[in-house]
């Protein structure tokens, strides 16, 4: 006899009790569900490196645009070293010149025009001269101090400075940079087809221009070199909020166009419109000061940082705010933040970046770029708005 062992049931692949109904194969499909989810992951990590991509991108143009801003401030230097004097800063057509009858523009021999500031676009004004400010007698505009008992900084459009008419500061040029930096004028205003020109003069015009087809000139080249520099010189450039940044409620900010600024110029005159571009397609701003105030006895004098005339875009505008352009209480802010460089410069090539705005605009213009609520008028708010715009703009300062 066998001993007696219980019985053991051998289970199969098909019999086993725990596969009893489920198919031979170990695979598994996957459910309409799970497709989805898996879409969707996809898809959010596609969005997330496009983001990353973009800023990214972003990130390098205002890189370049920084050096691109830091080589035009250098080329400033070498024509400083060349020609003795900063180049000038060029009316950009009406939009920085309207009603300014403080300021009188020159010819380029330093005679006033025929008919006075408030008709240059008569039919007596000559085109194929330049309207400056000259460092010989328009030099209170570089400094915009009244020397009046308070010696509040002018506003450009009359009266006193406050801290909305800071903003409308005129001291800059677009198209300047191209004019003498790149020499692109055409022949009948400096003397040389293409790039390159004949010899500035400080008030803004060229020597020998105007003398008769074949006799010499003496030819200079351009002081910057655009293709190396990644700068890109554009024909035409029109950008119409800047006839509202100086003309607010009176321009409607819905209906700004090109022809707004085209129709500042003849027809002939169109080709003037040349300015040095960023990477994000906005001229550079050649803004110019000058330090100091005239006390009432008529010195020259620096008690404050305000004194530096330093414009506002680049200061803070919260200290702004504080300040209220009030001489009593200059000497406890310093609008420089320690910066000896912002201190002693008294040129800056300034880029708008990114979001194409300075911070300089009308109030309502950066509400809606910004997608920003409306600060009703609250100064602390209004500077706020314009900080958040000027917080990517790109600088390079010089003496």
């Amino acid at each position: 006899m066998f001993p007696f062992t219980e019985f053991q049931p051998v289970h199969t692949r098909t019999s086993h009790p725990k596969r009893l109904g489920k198919p031979a194969s170990d695979g598994r499909a996957f459910t309409l569900l799970e497709l989805v989810v898996v879409i969707a992951i996809i898809v959010l990590m596609i969005t997330f490196l496009a983001s990353a991509l973009g800023r990214a991108s972003t990130s390098a143009r205002q890189t370049a645009s920084q050096r691109s801003a830091e080589a035009i401030a250098v080329s400033v230097e070498h024509f400083r070293i060349q020609f003795g004097f900063l180049p000038p800063l060029v009316h950009d057509g009406e939009i920085i010149s309207t009603g300014d009858s403080d300021y009188n523009p020159v010819q380029p021999d330093g005679s006033p025009y025929p008919d006075g500031p408030t008709q240059r676009h008569s039919e007596t004004y000559e085109y194929s001269t330049l309207i400056v400010w000259s460092e010989g007698t328009d030099f209170n505009f570089f400094r915009r101090r009244d020397g009046g008992a308070n010696d509040e900084v002018d506003s450009v459009g009359g009266g006193v400075w406050d801290i909305e008419s800071a903003w409308d500061d005129r001291r800059y040029s677009r198209y300047a940079l191209a004019y003498y930096l790149a020499g692109v004028l055409p022949r009948s205003v400096d003397g040389i087809a293409g790039q390159g020109m004949s010899r500035p003069l400080s008030n803004g015009g060229f020597a020998n221009v105007g003398y008769p087809v074949g006799s010499t000139r003496e030819r200079y080249q351009p002081t910057i070199d655009t293709n190396r520099d990644g700068i890109d010189v554009r024909t035409g450039y029109a950008r119409p909020i800047e006839v509202a940044e100086h003309n607010p409620g009176a321009v409607d900010l819905d209906a700004l166009s090109p022809d707004m600024v085209y129709d500042l110029y003849a027809d002939e005159d169109q080709d003037r419109l040349v300015a040095l571009i960023d990477n994000f397609g906005t001229a550079y701003r050649y803004y110019r000061w000058e330090p100091g105030r005239y006390d009432e006895g008529r010195r020259l004098v620096i008690e404050s940082t305000l004194d530096l005339n330093i414009p506002p875009i680049l200061l803070d505008p919260l200290v702004l705010v504080e300040l209220k352009n009030n001489d009593a209480n200059a000497k406890e802010y310093d609008l420089t933040n320690g910066n000896l460089e912002l201190r002693n410069a008294r040129f800056a090539i300034v880029g708008a970046g990114a979001d194409g705005l300075f911070g300089t605009e009308p109030v309502e213009y950066l509400v809606s770029q910004l997608s920003r609520s409306d600060p009703a008028g609250d100064e602390t708010e209004i500077a706020r708005l314009r900080q958040k715009a000027m917080d990517d703009n790109v600088i390079a300062l010089g003496k």
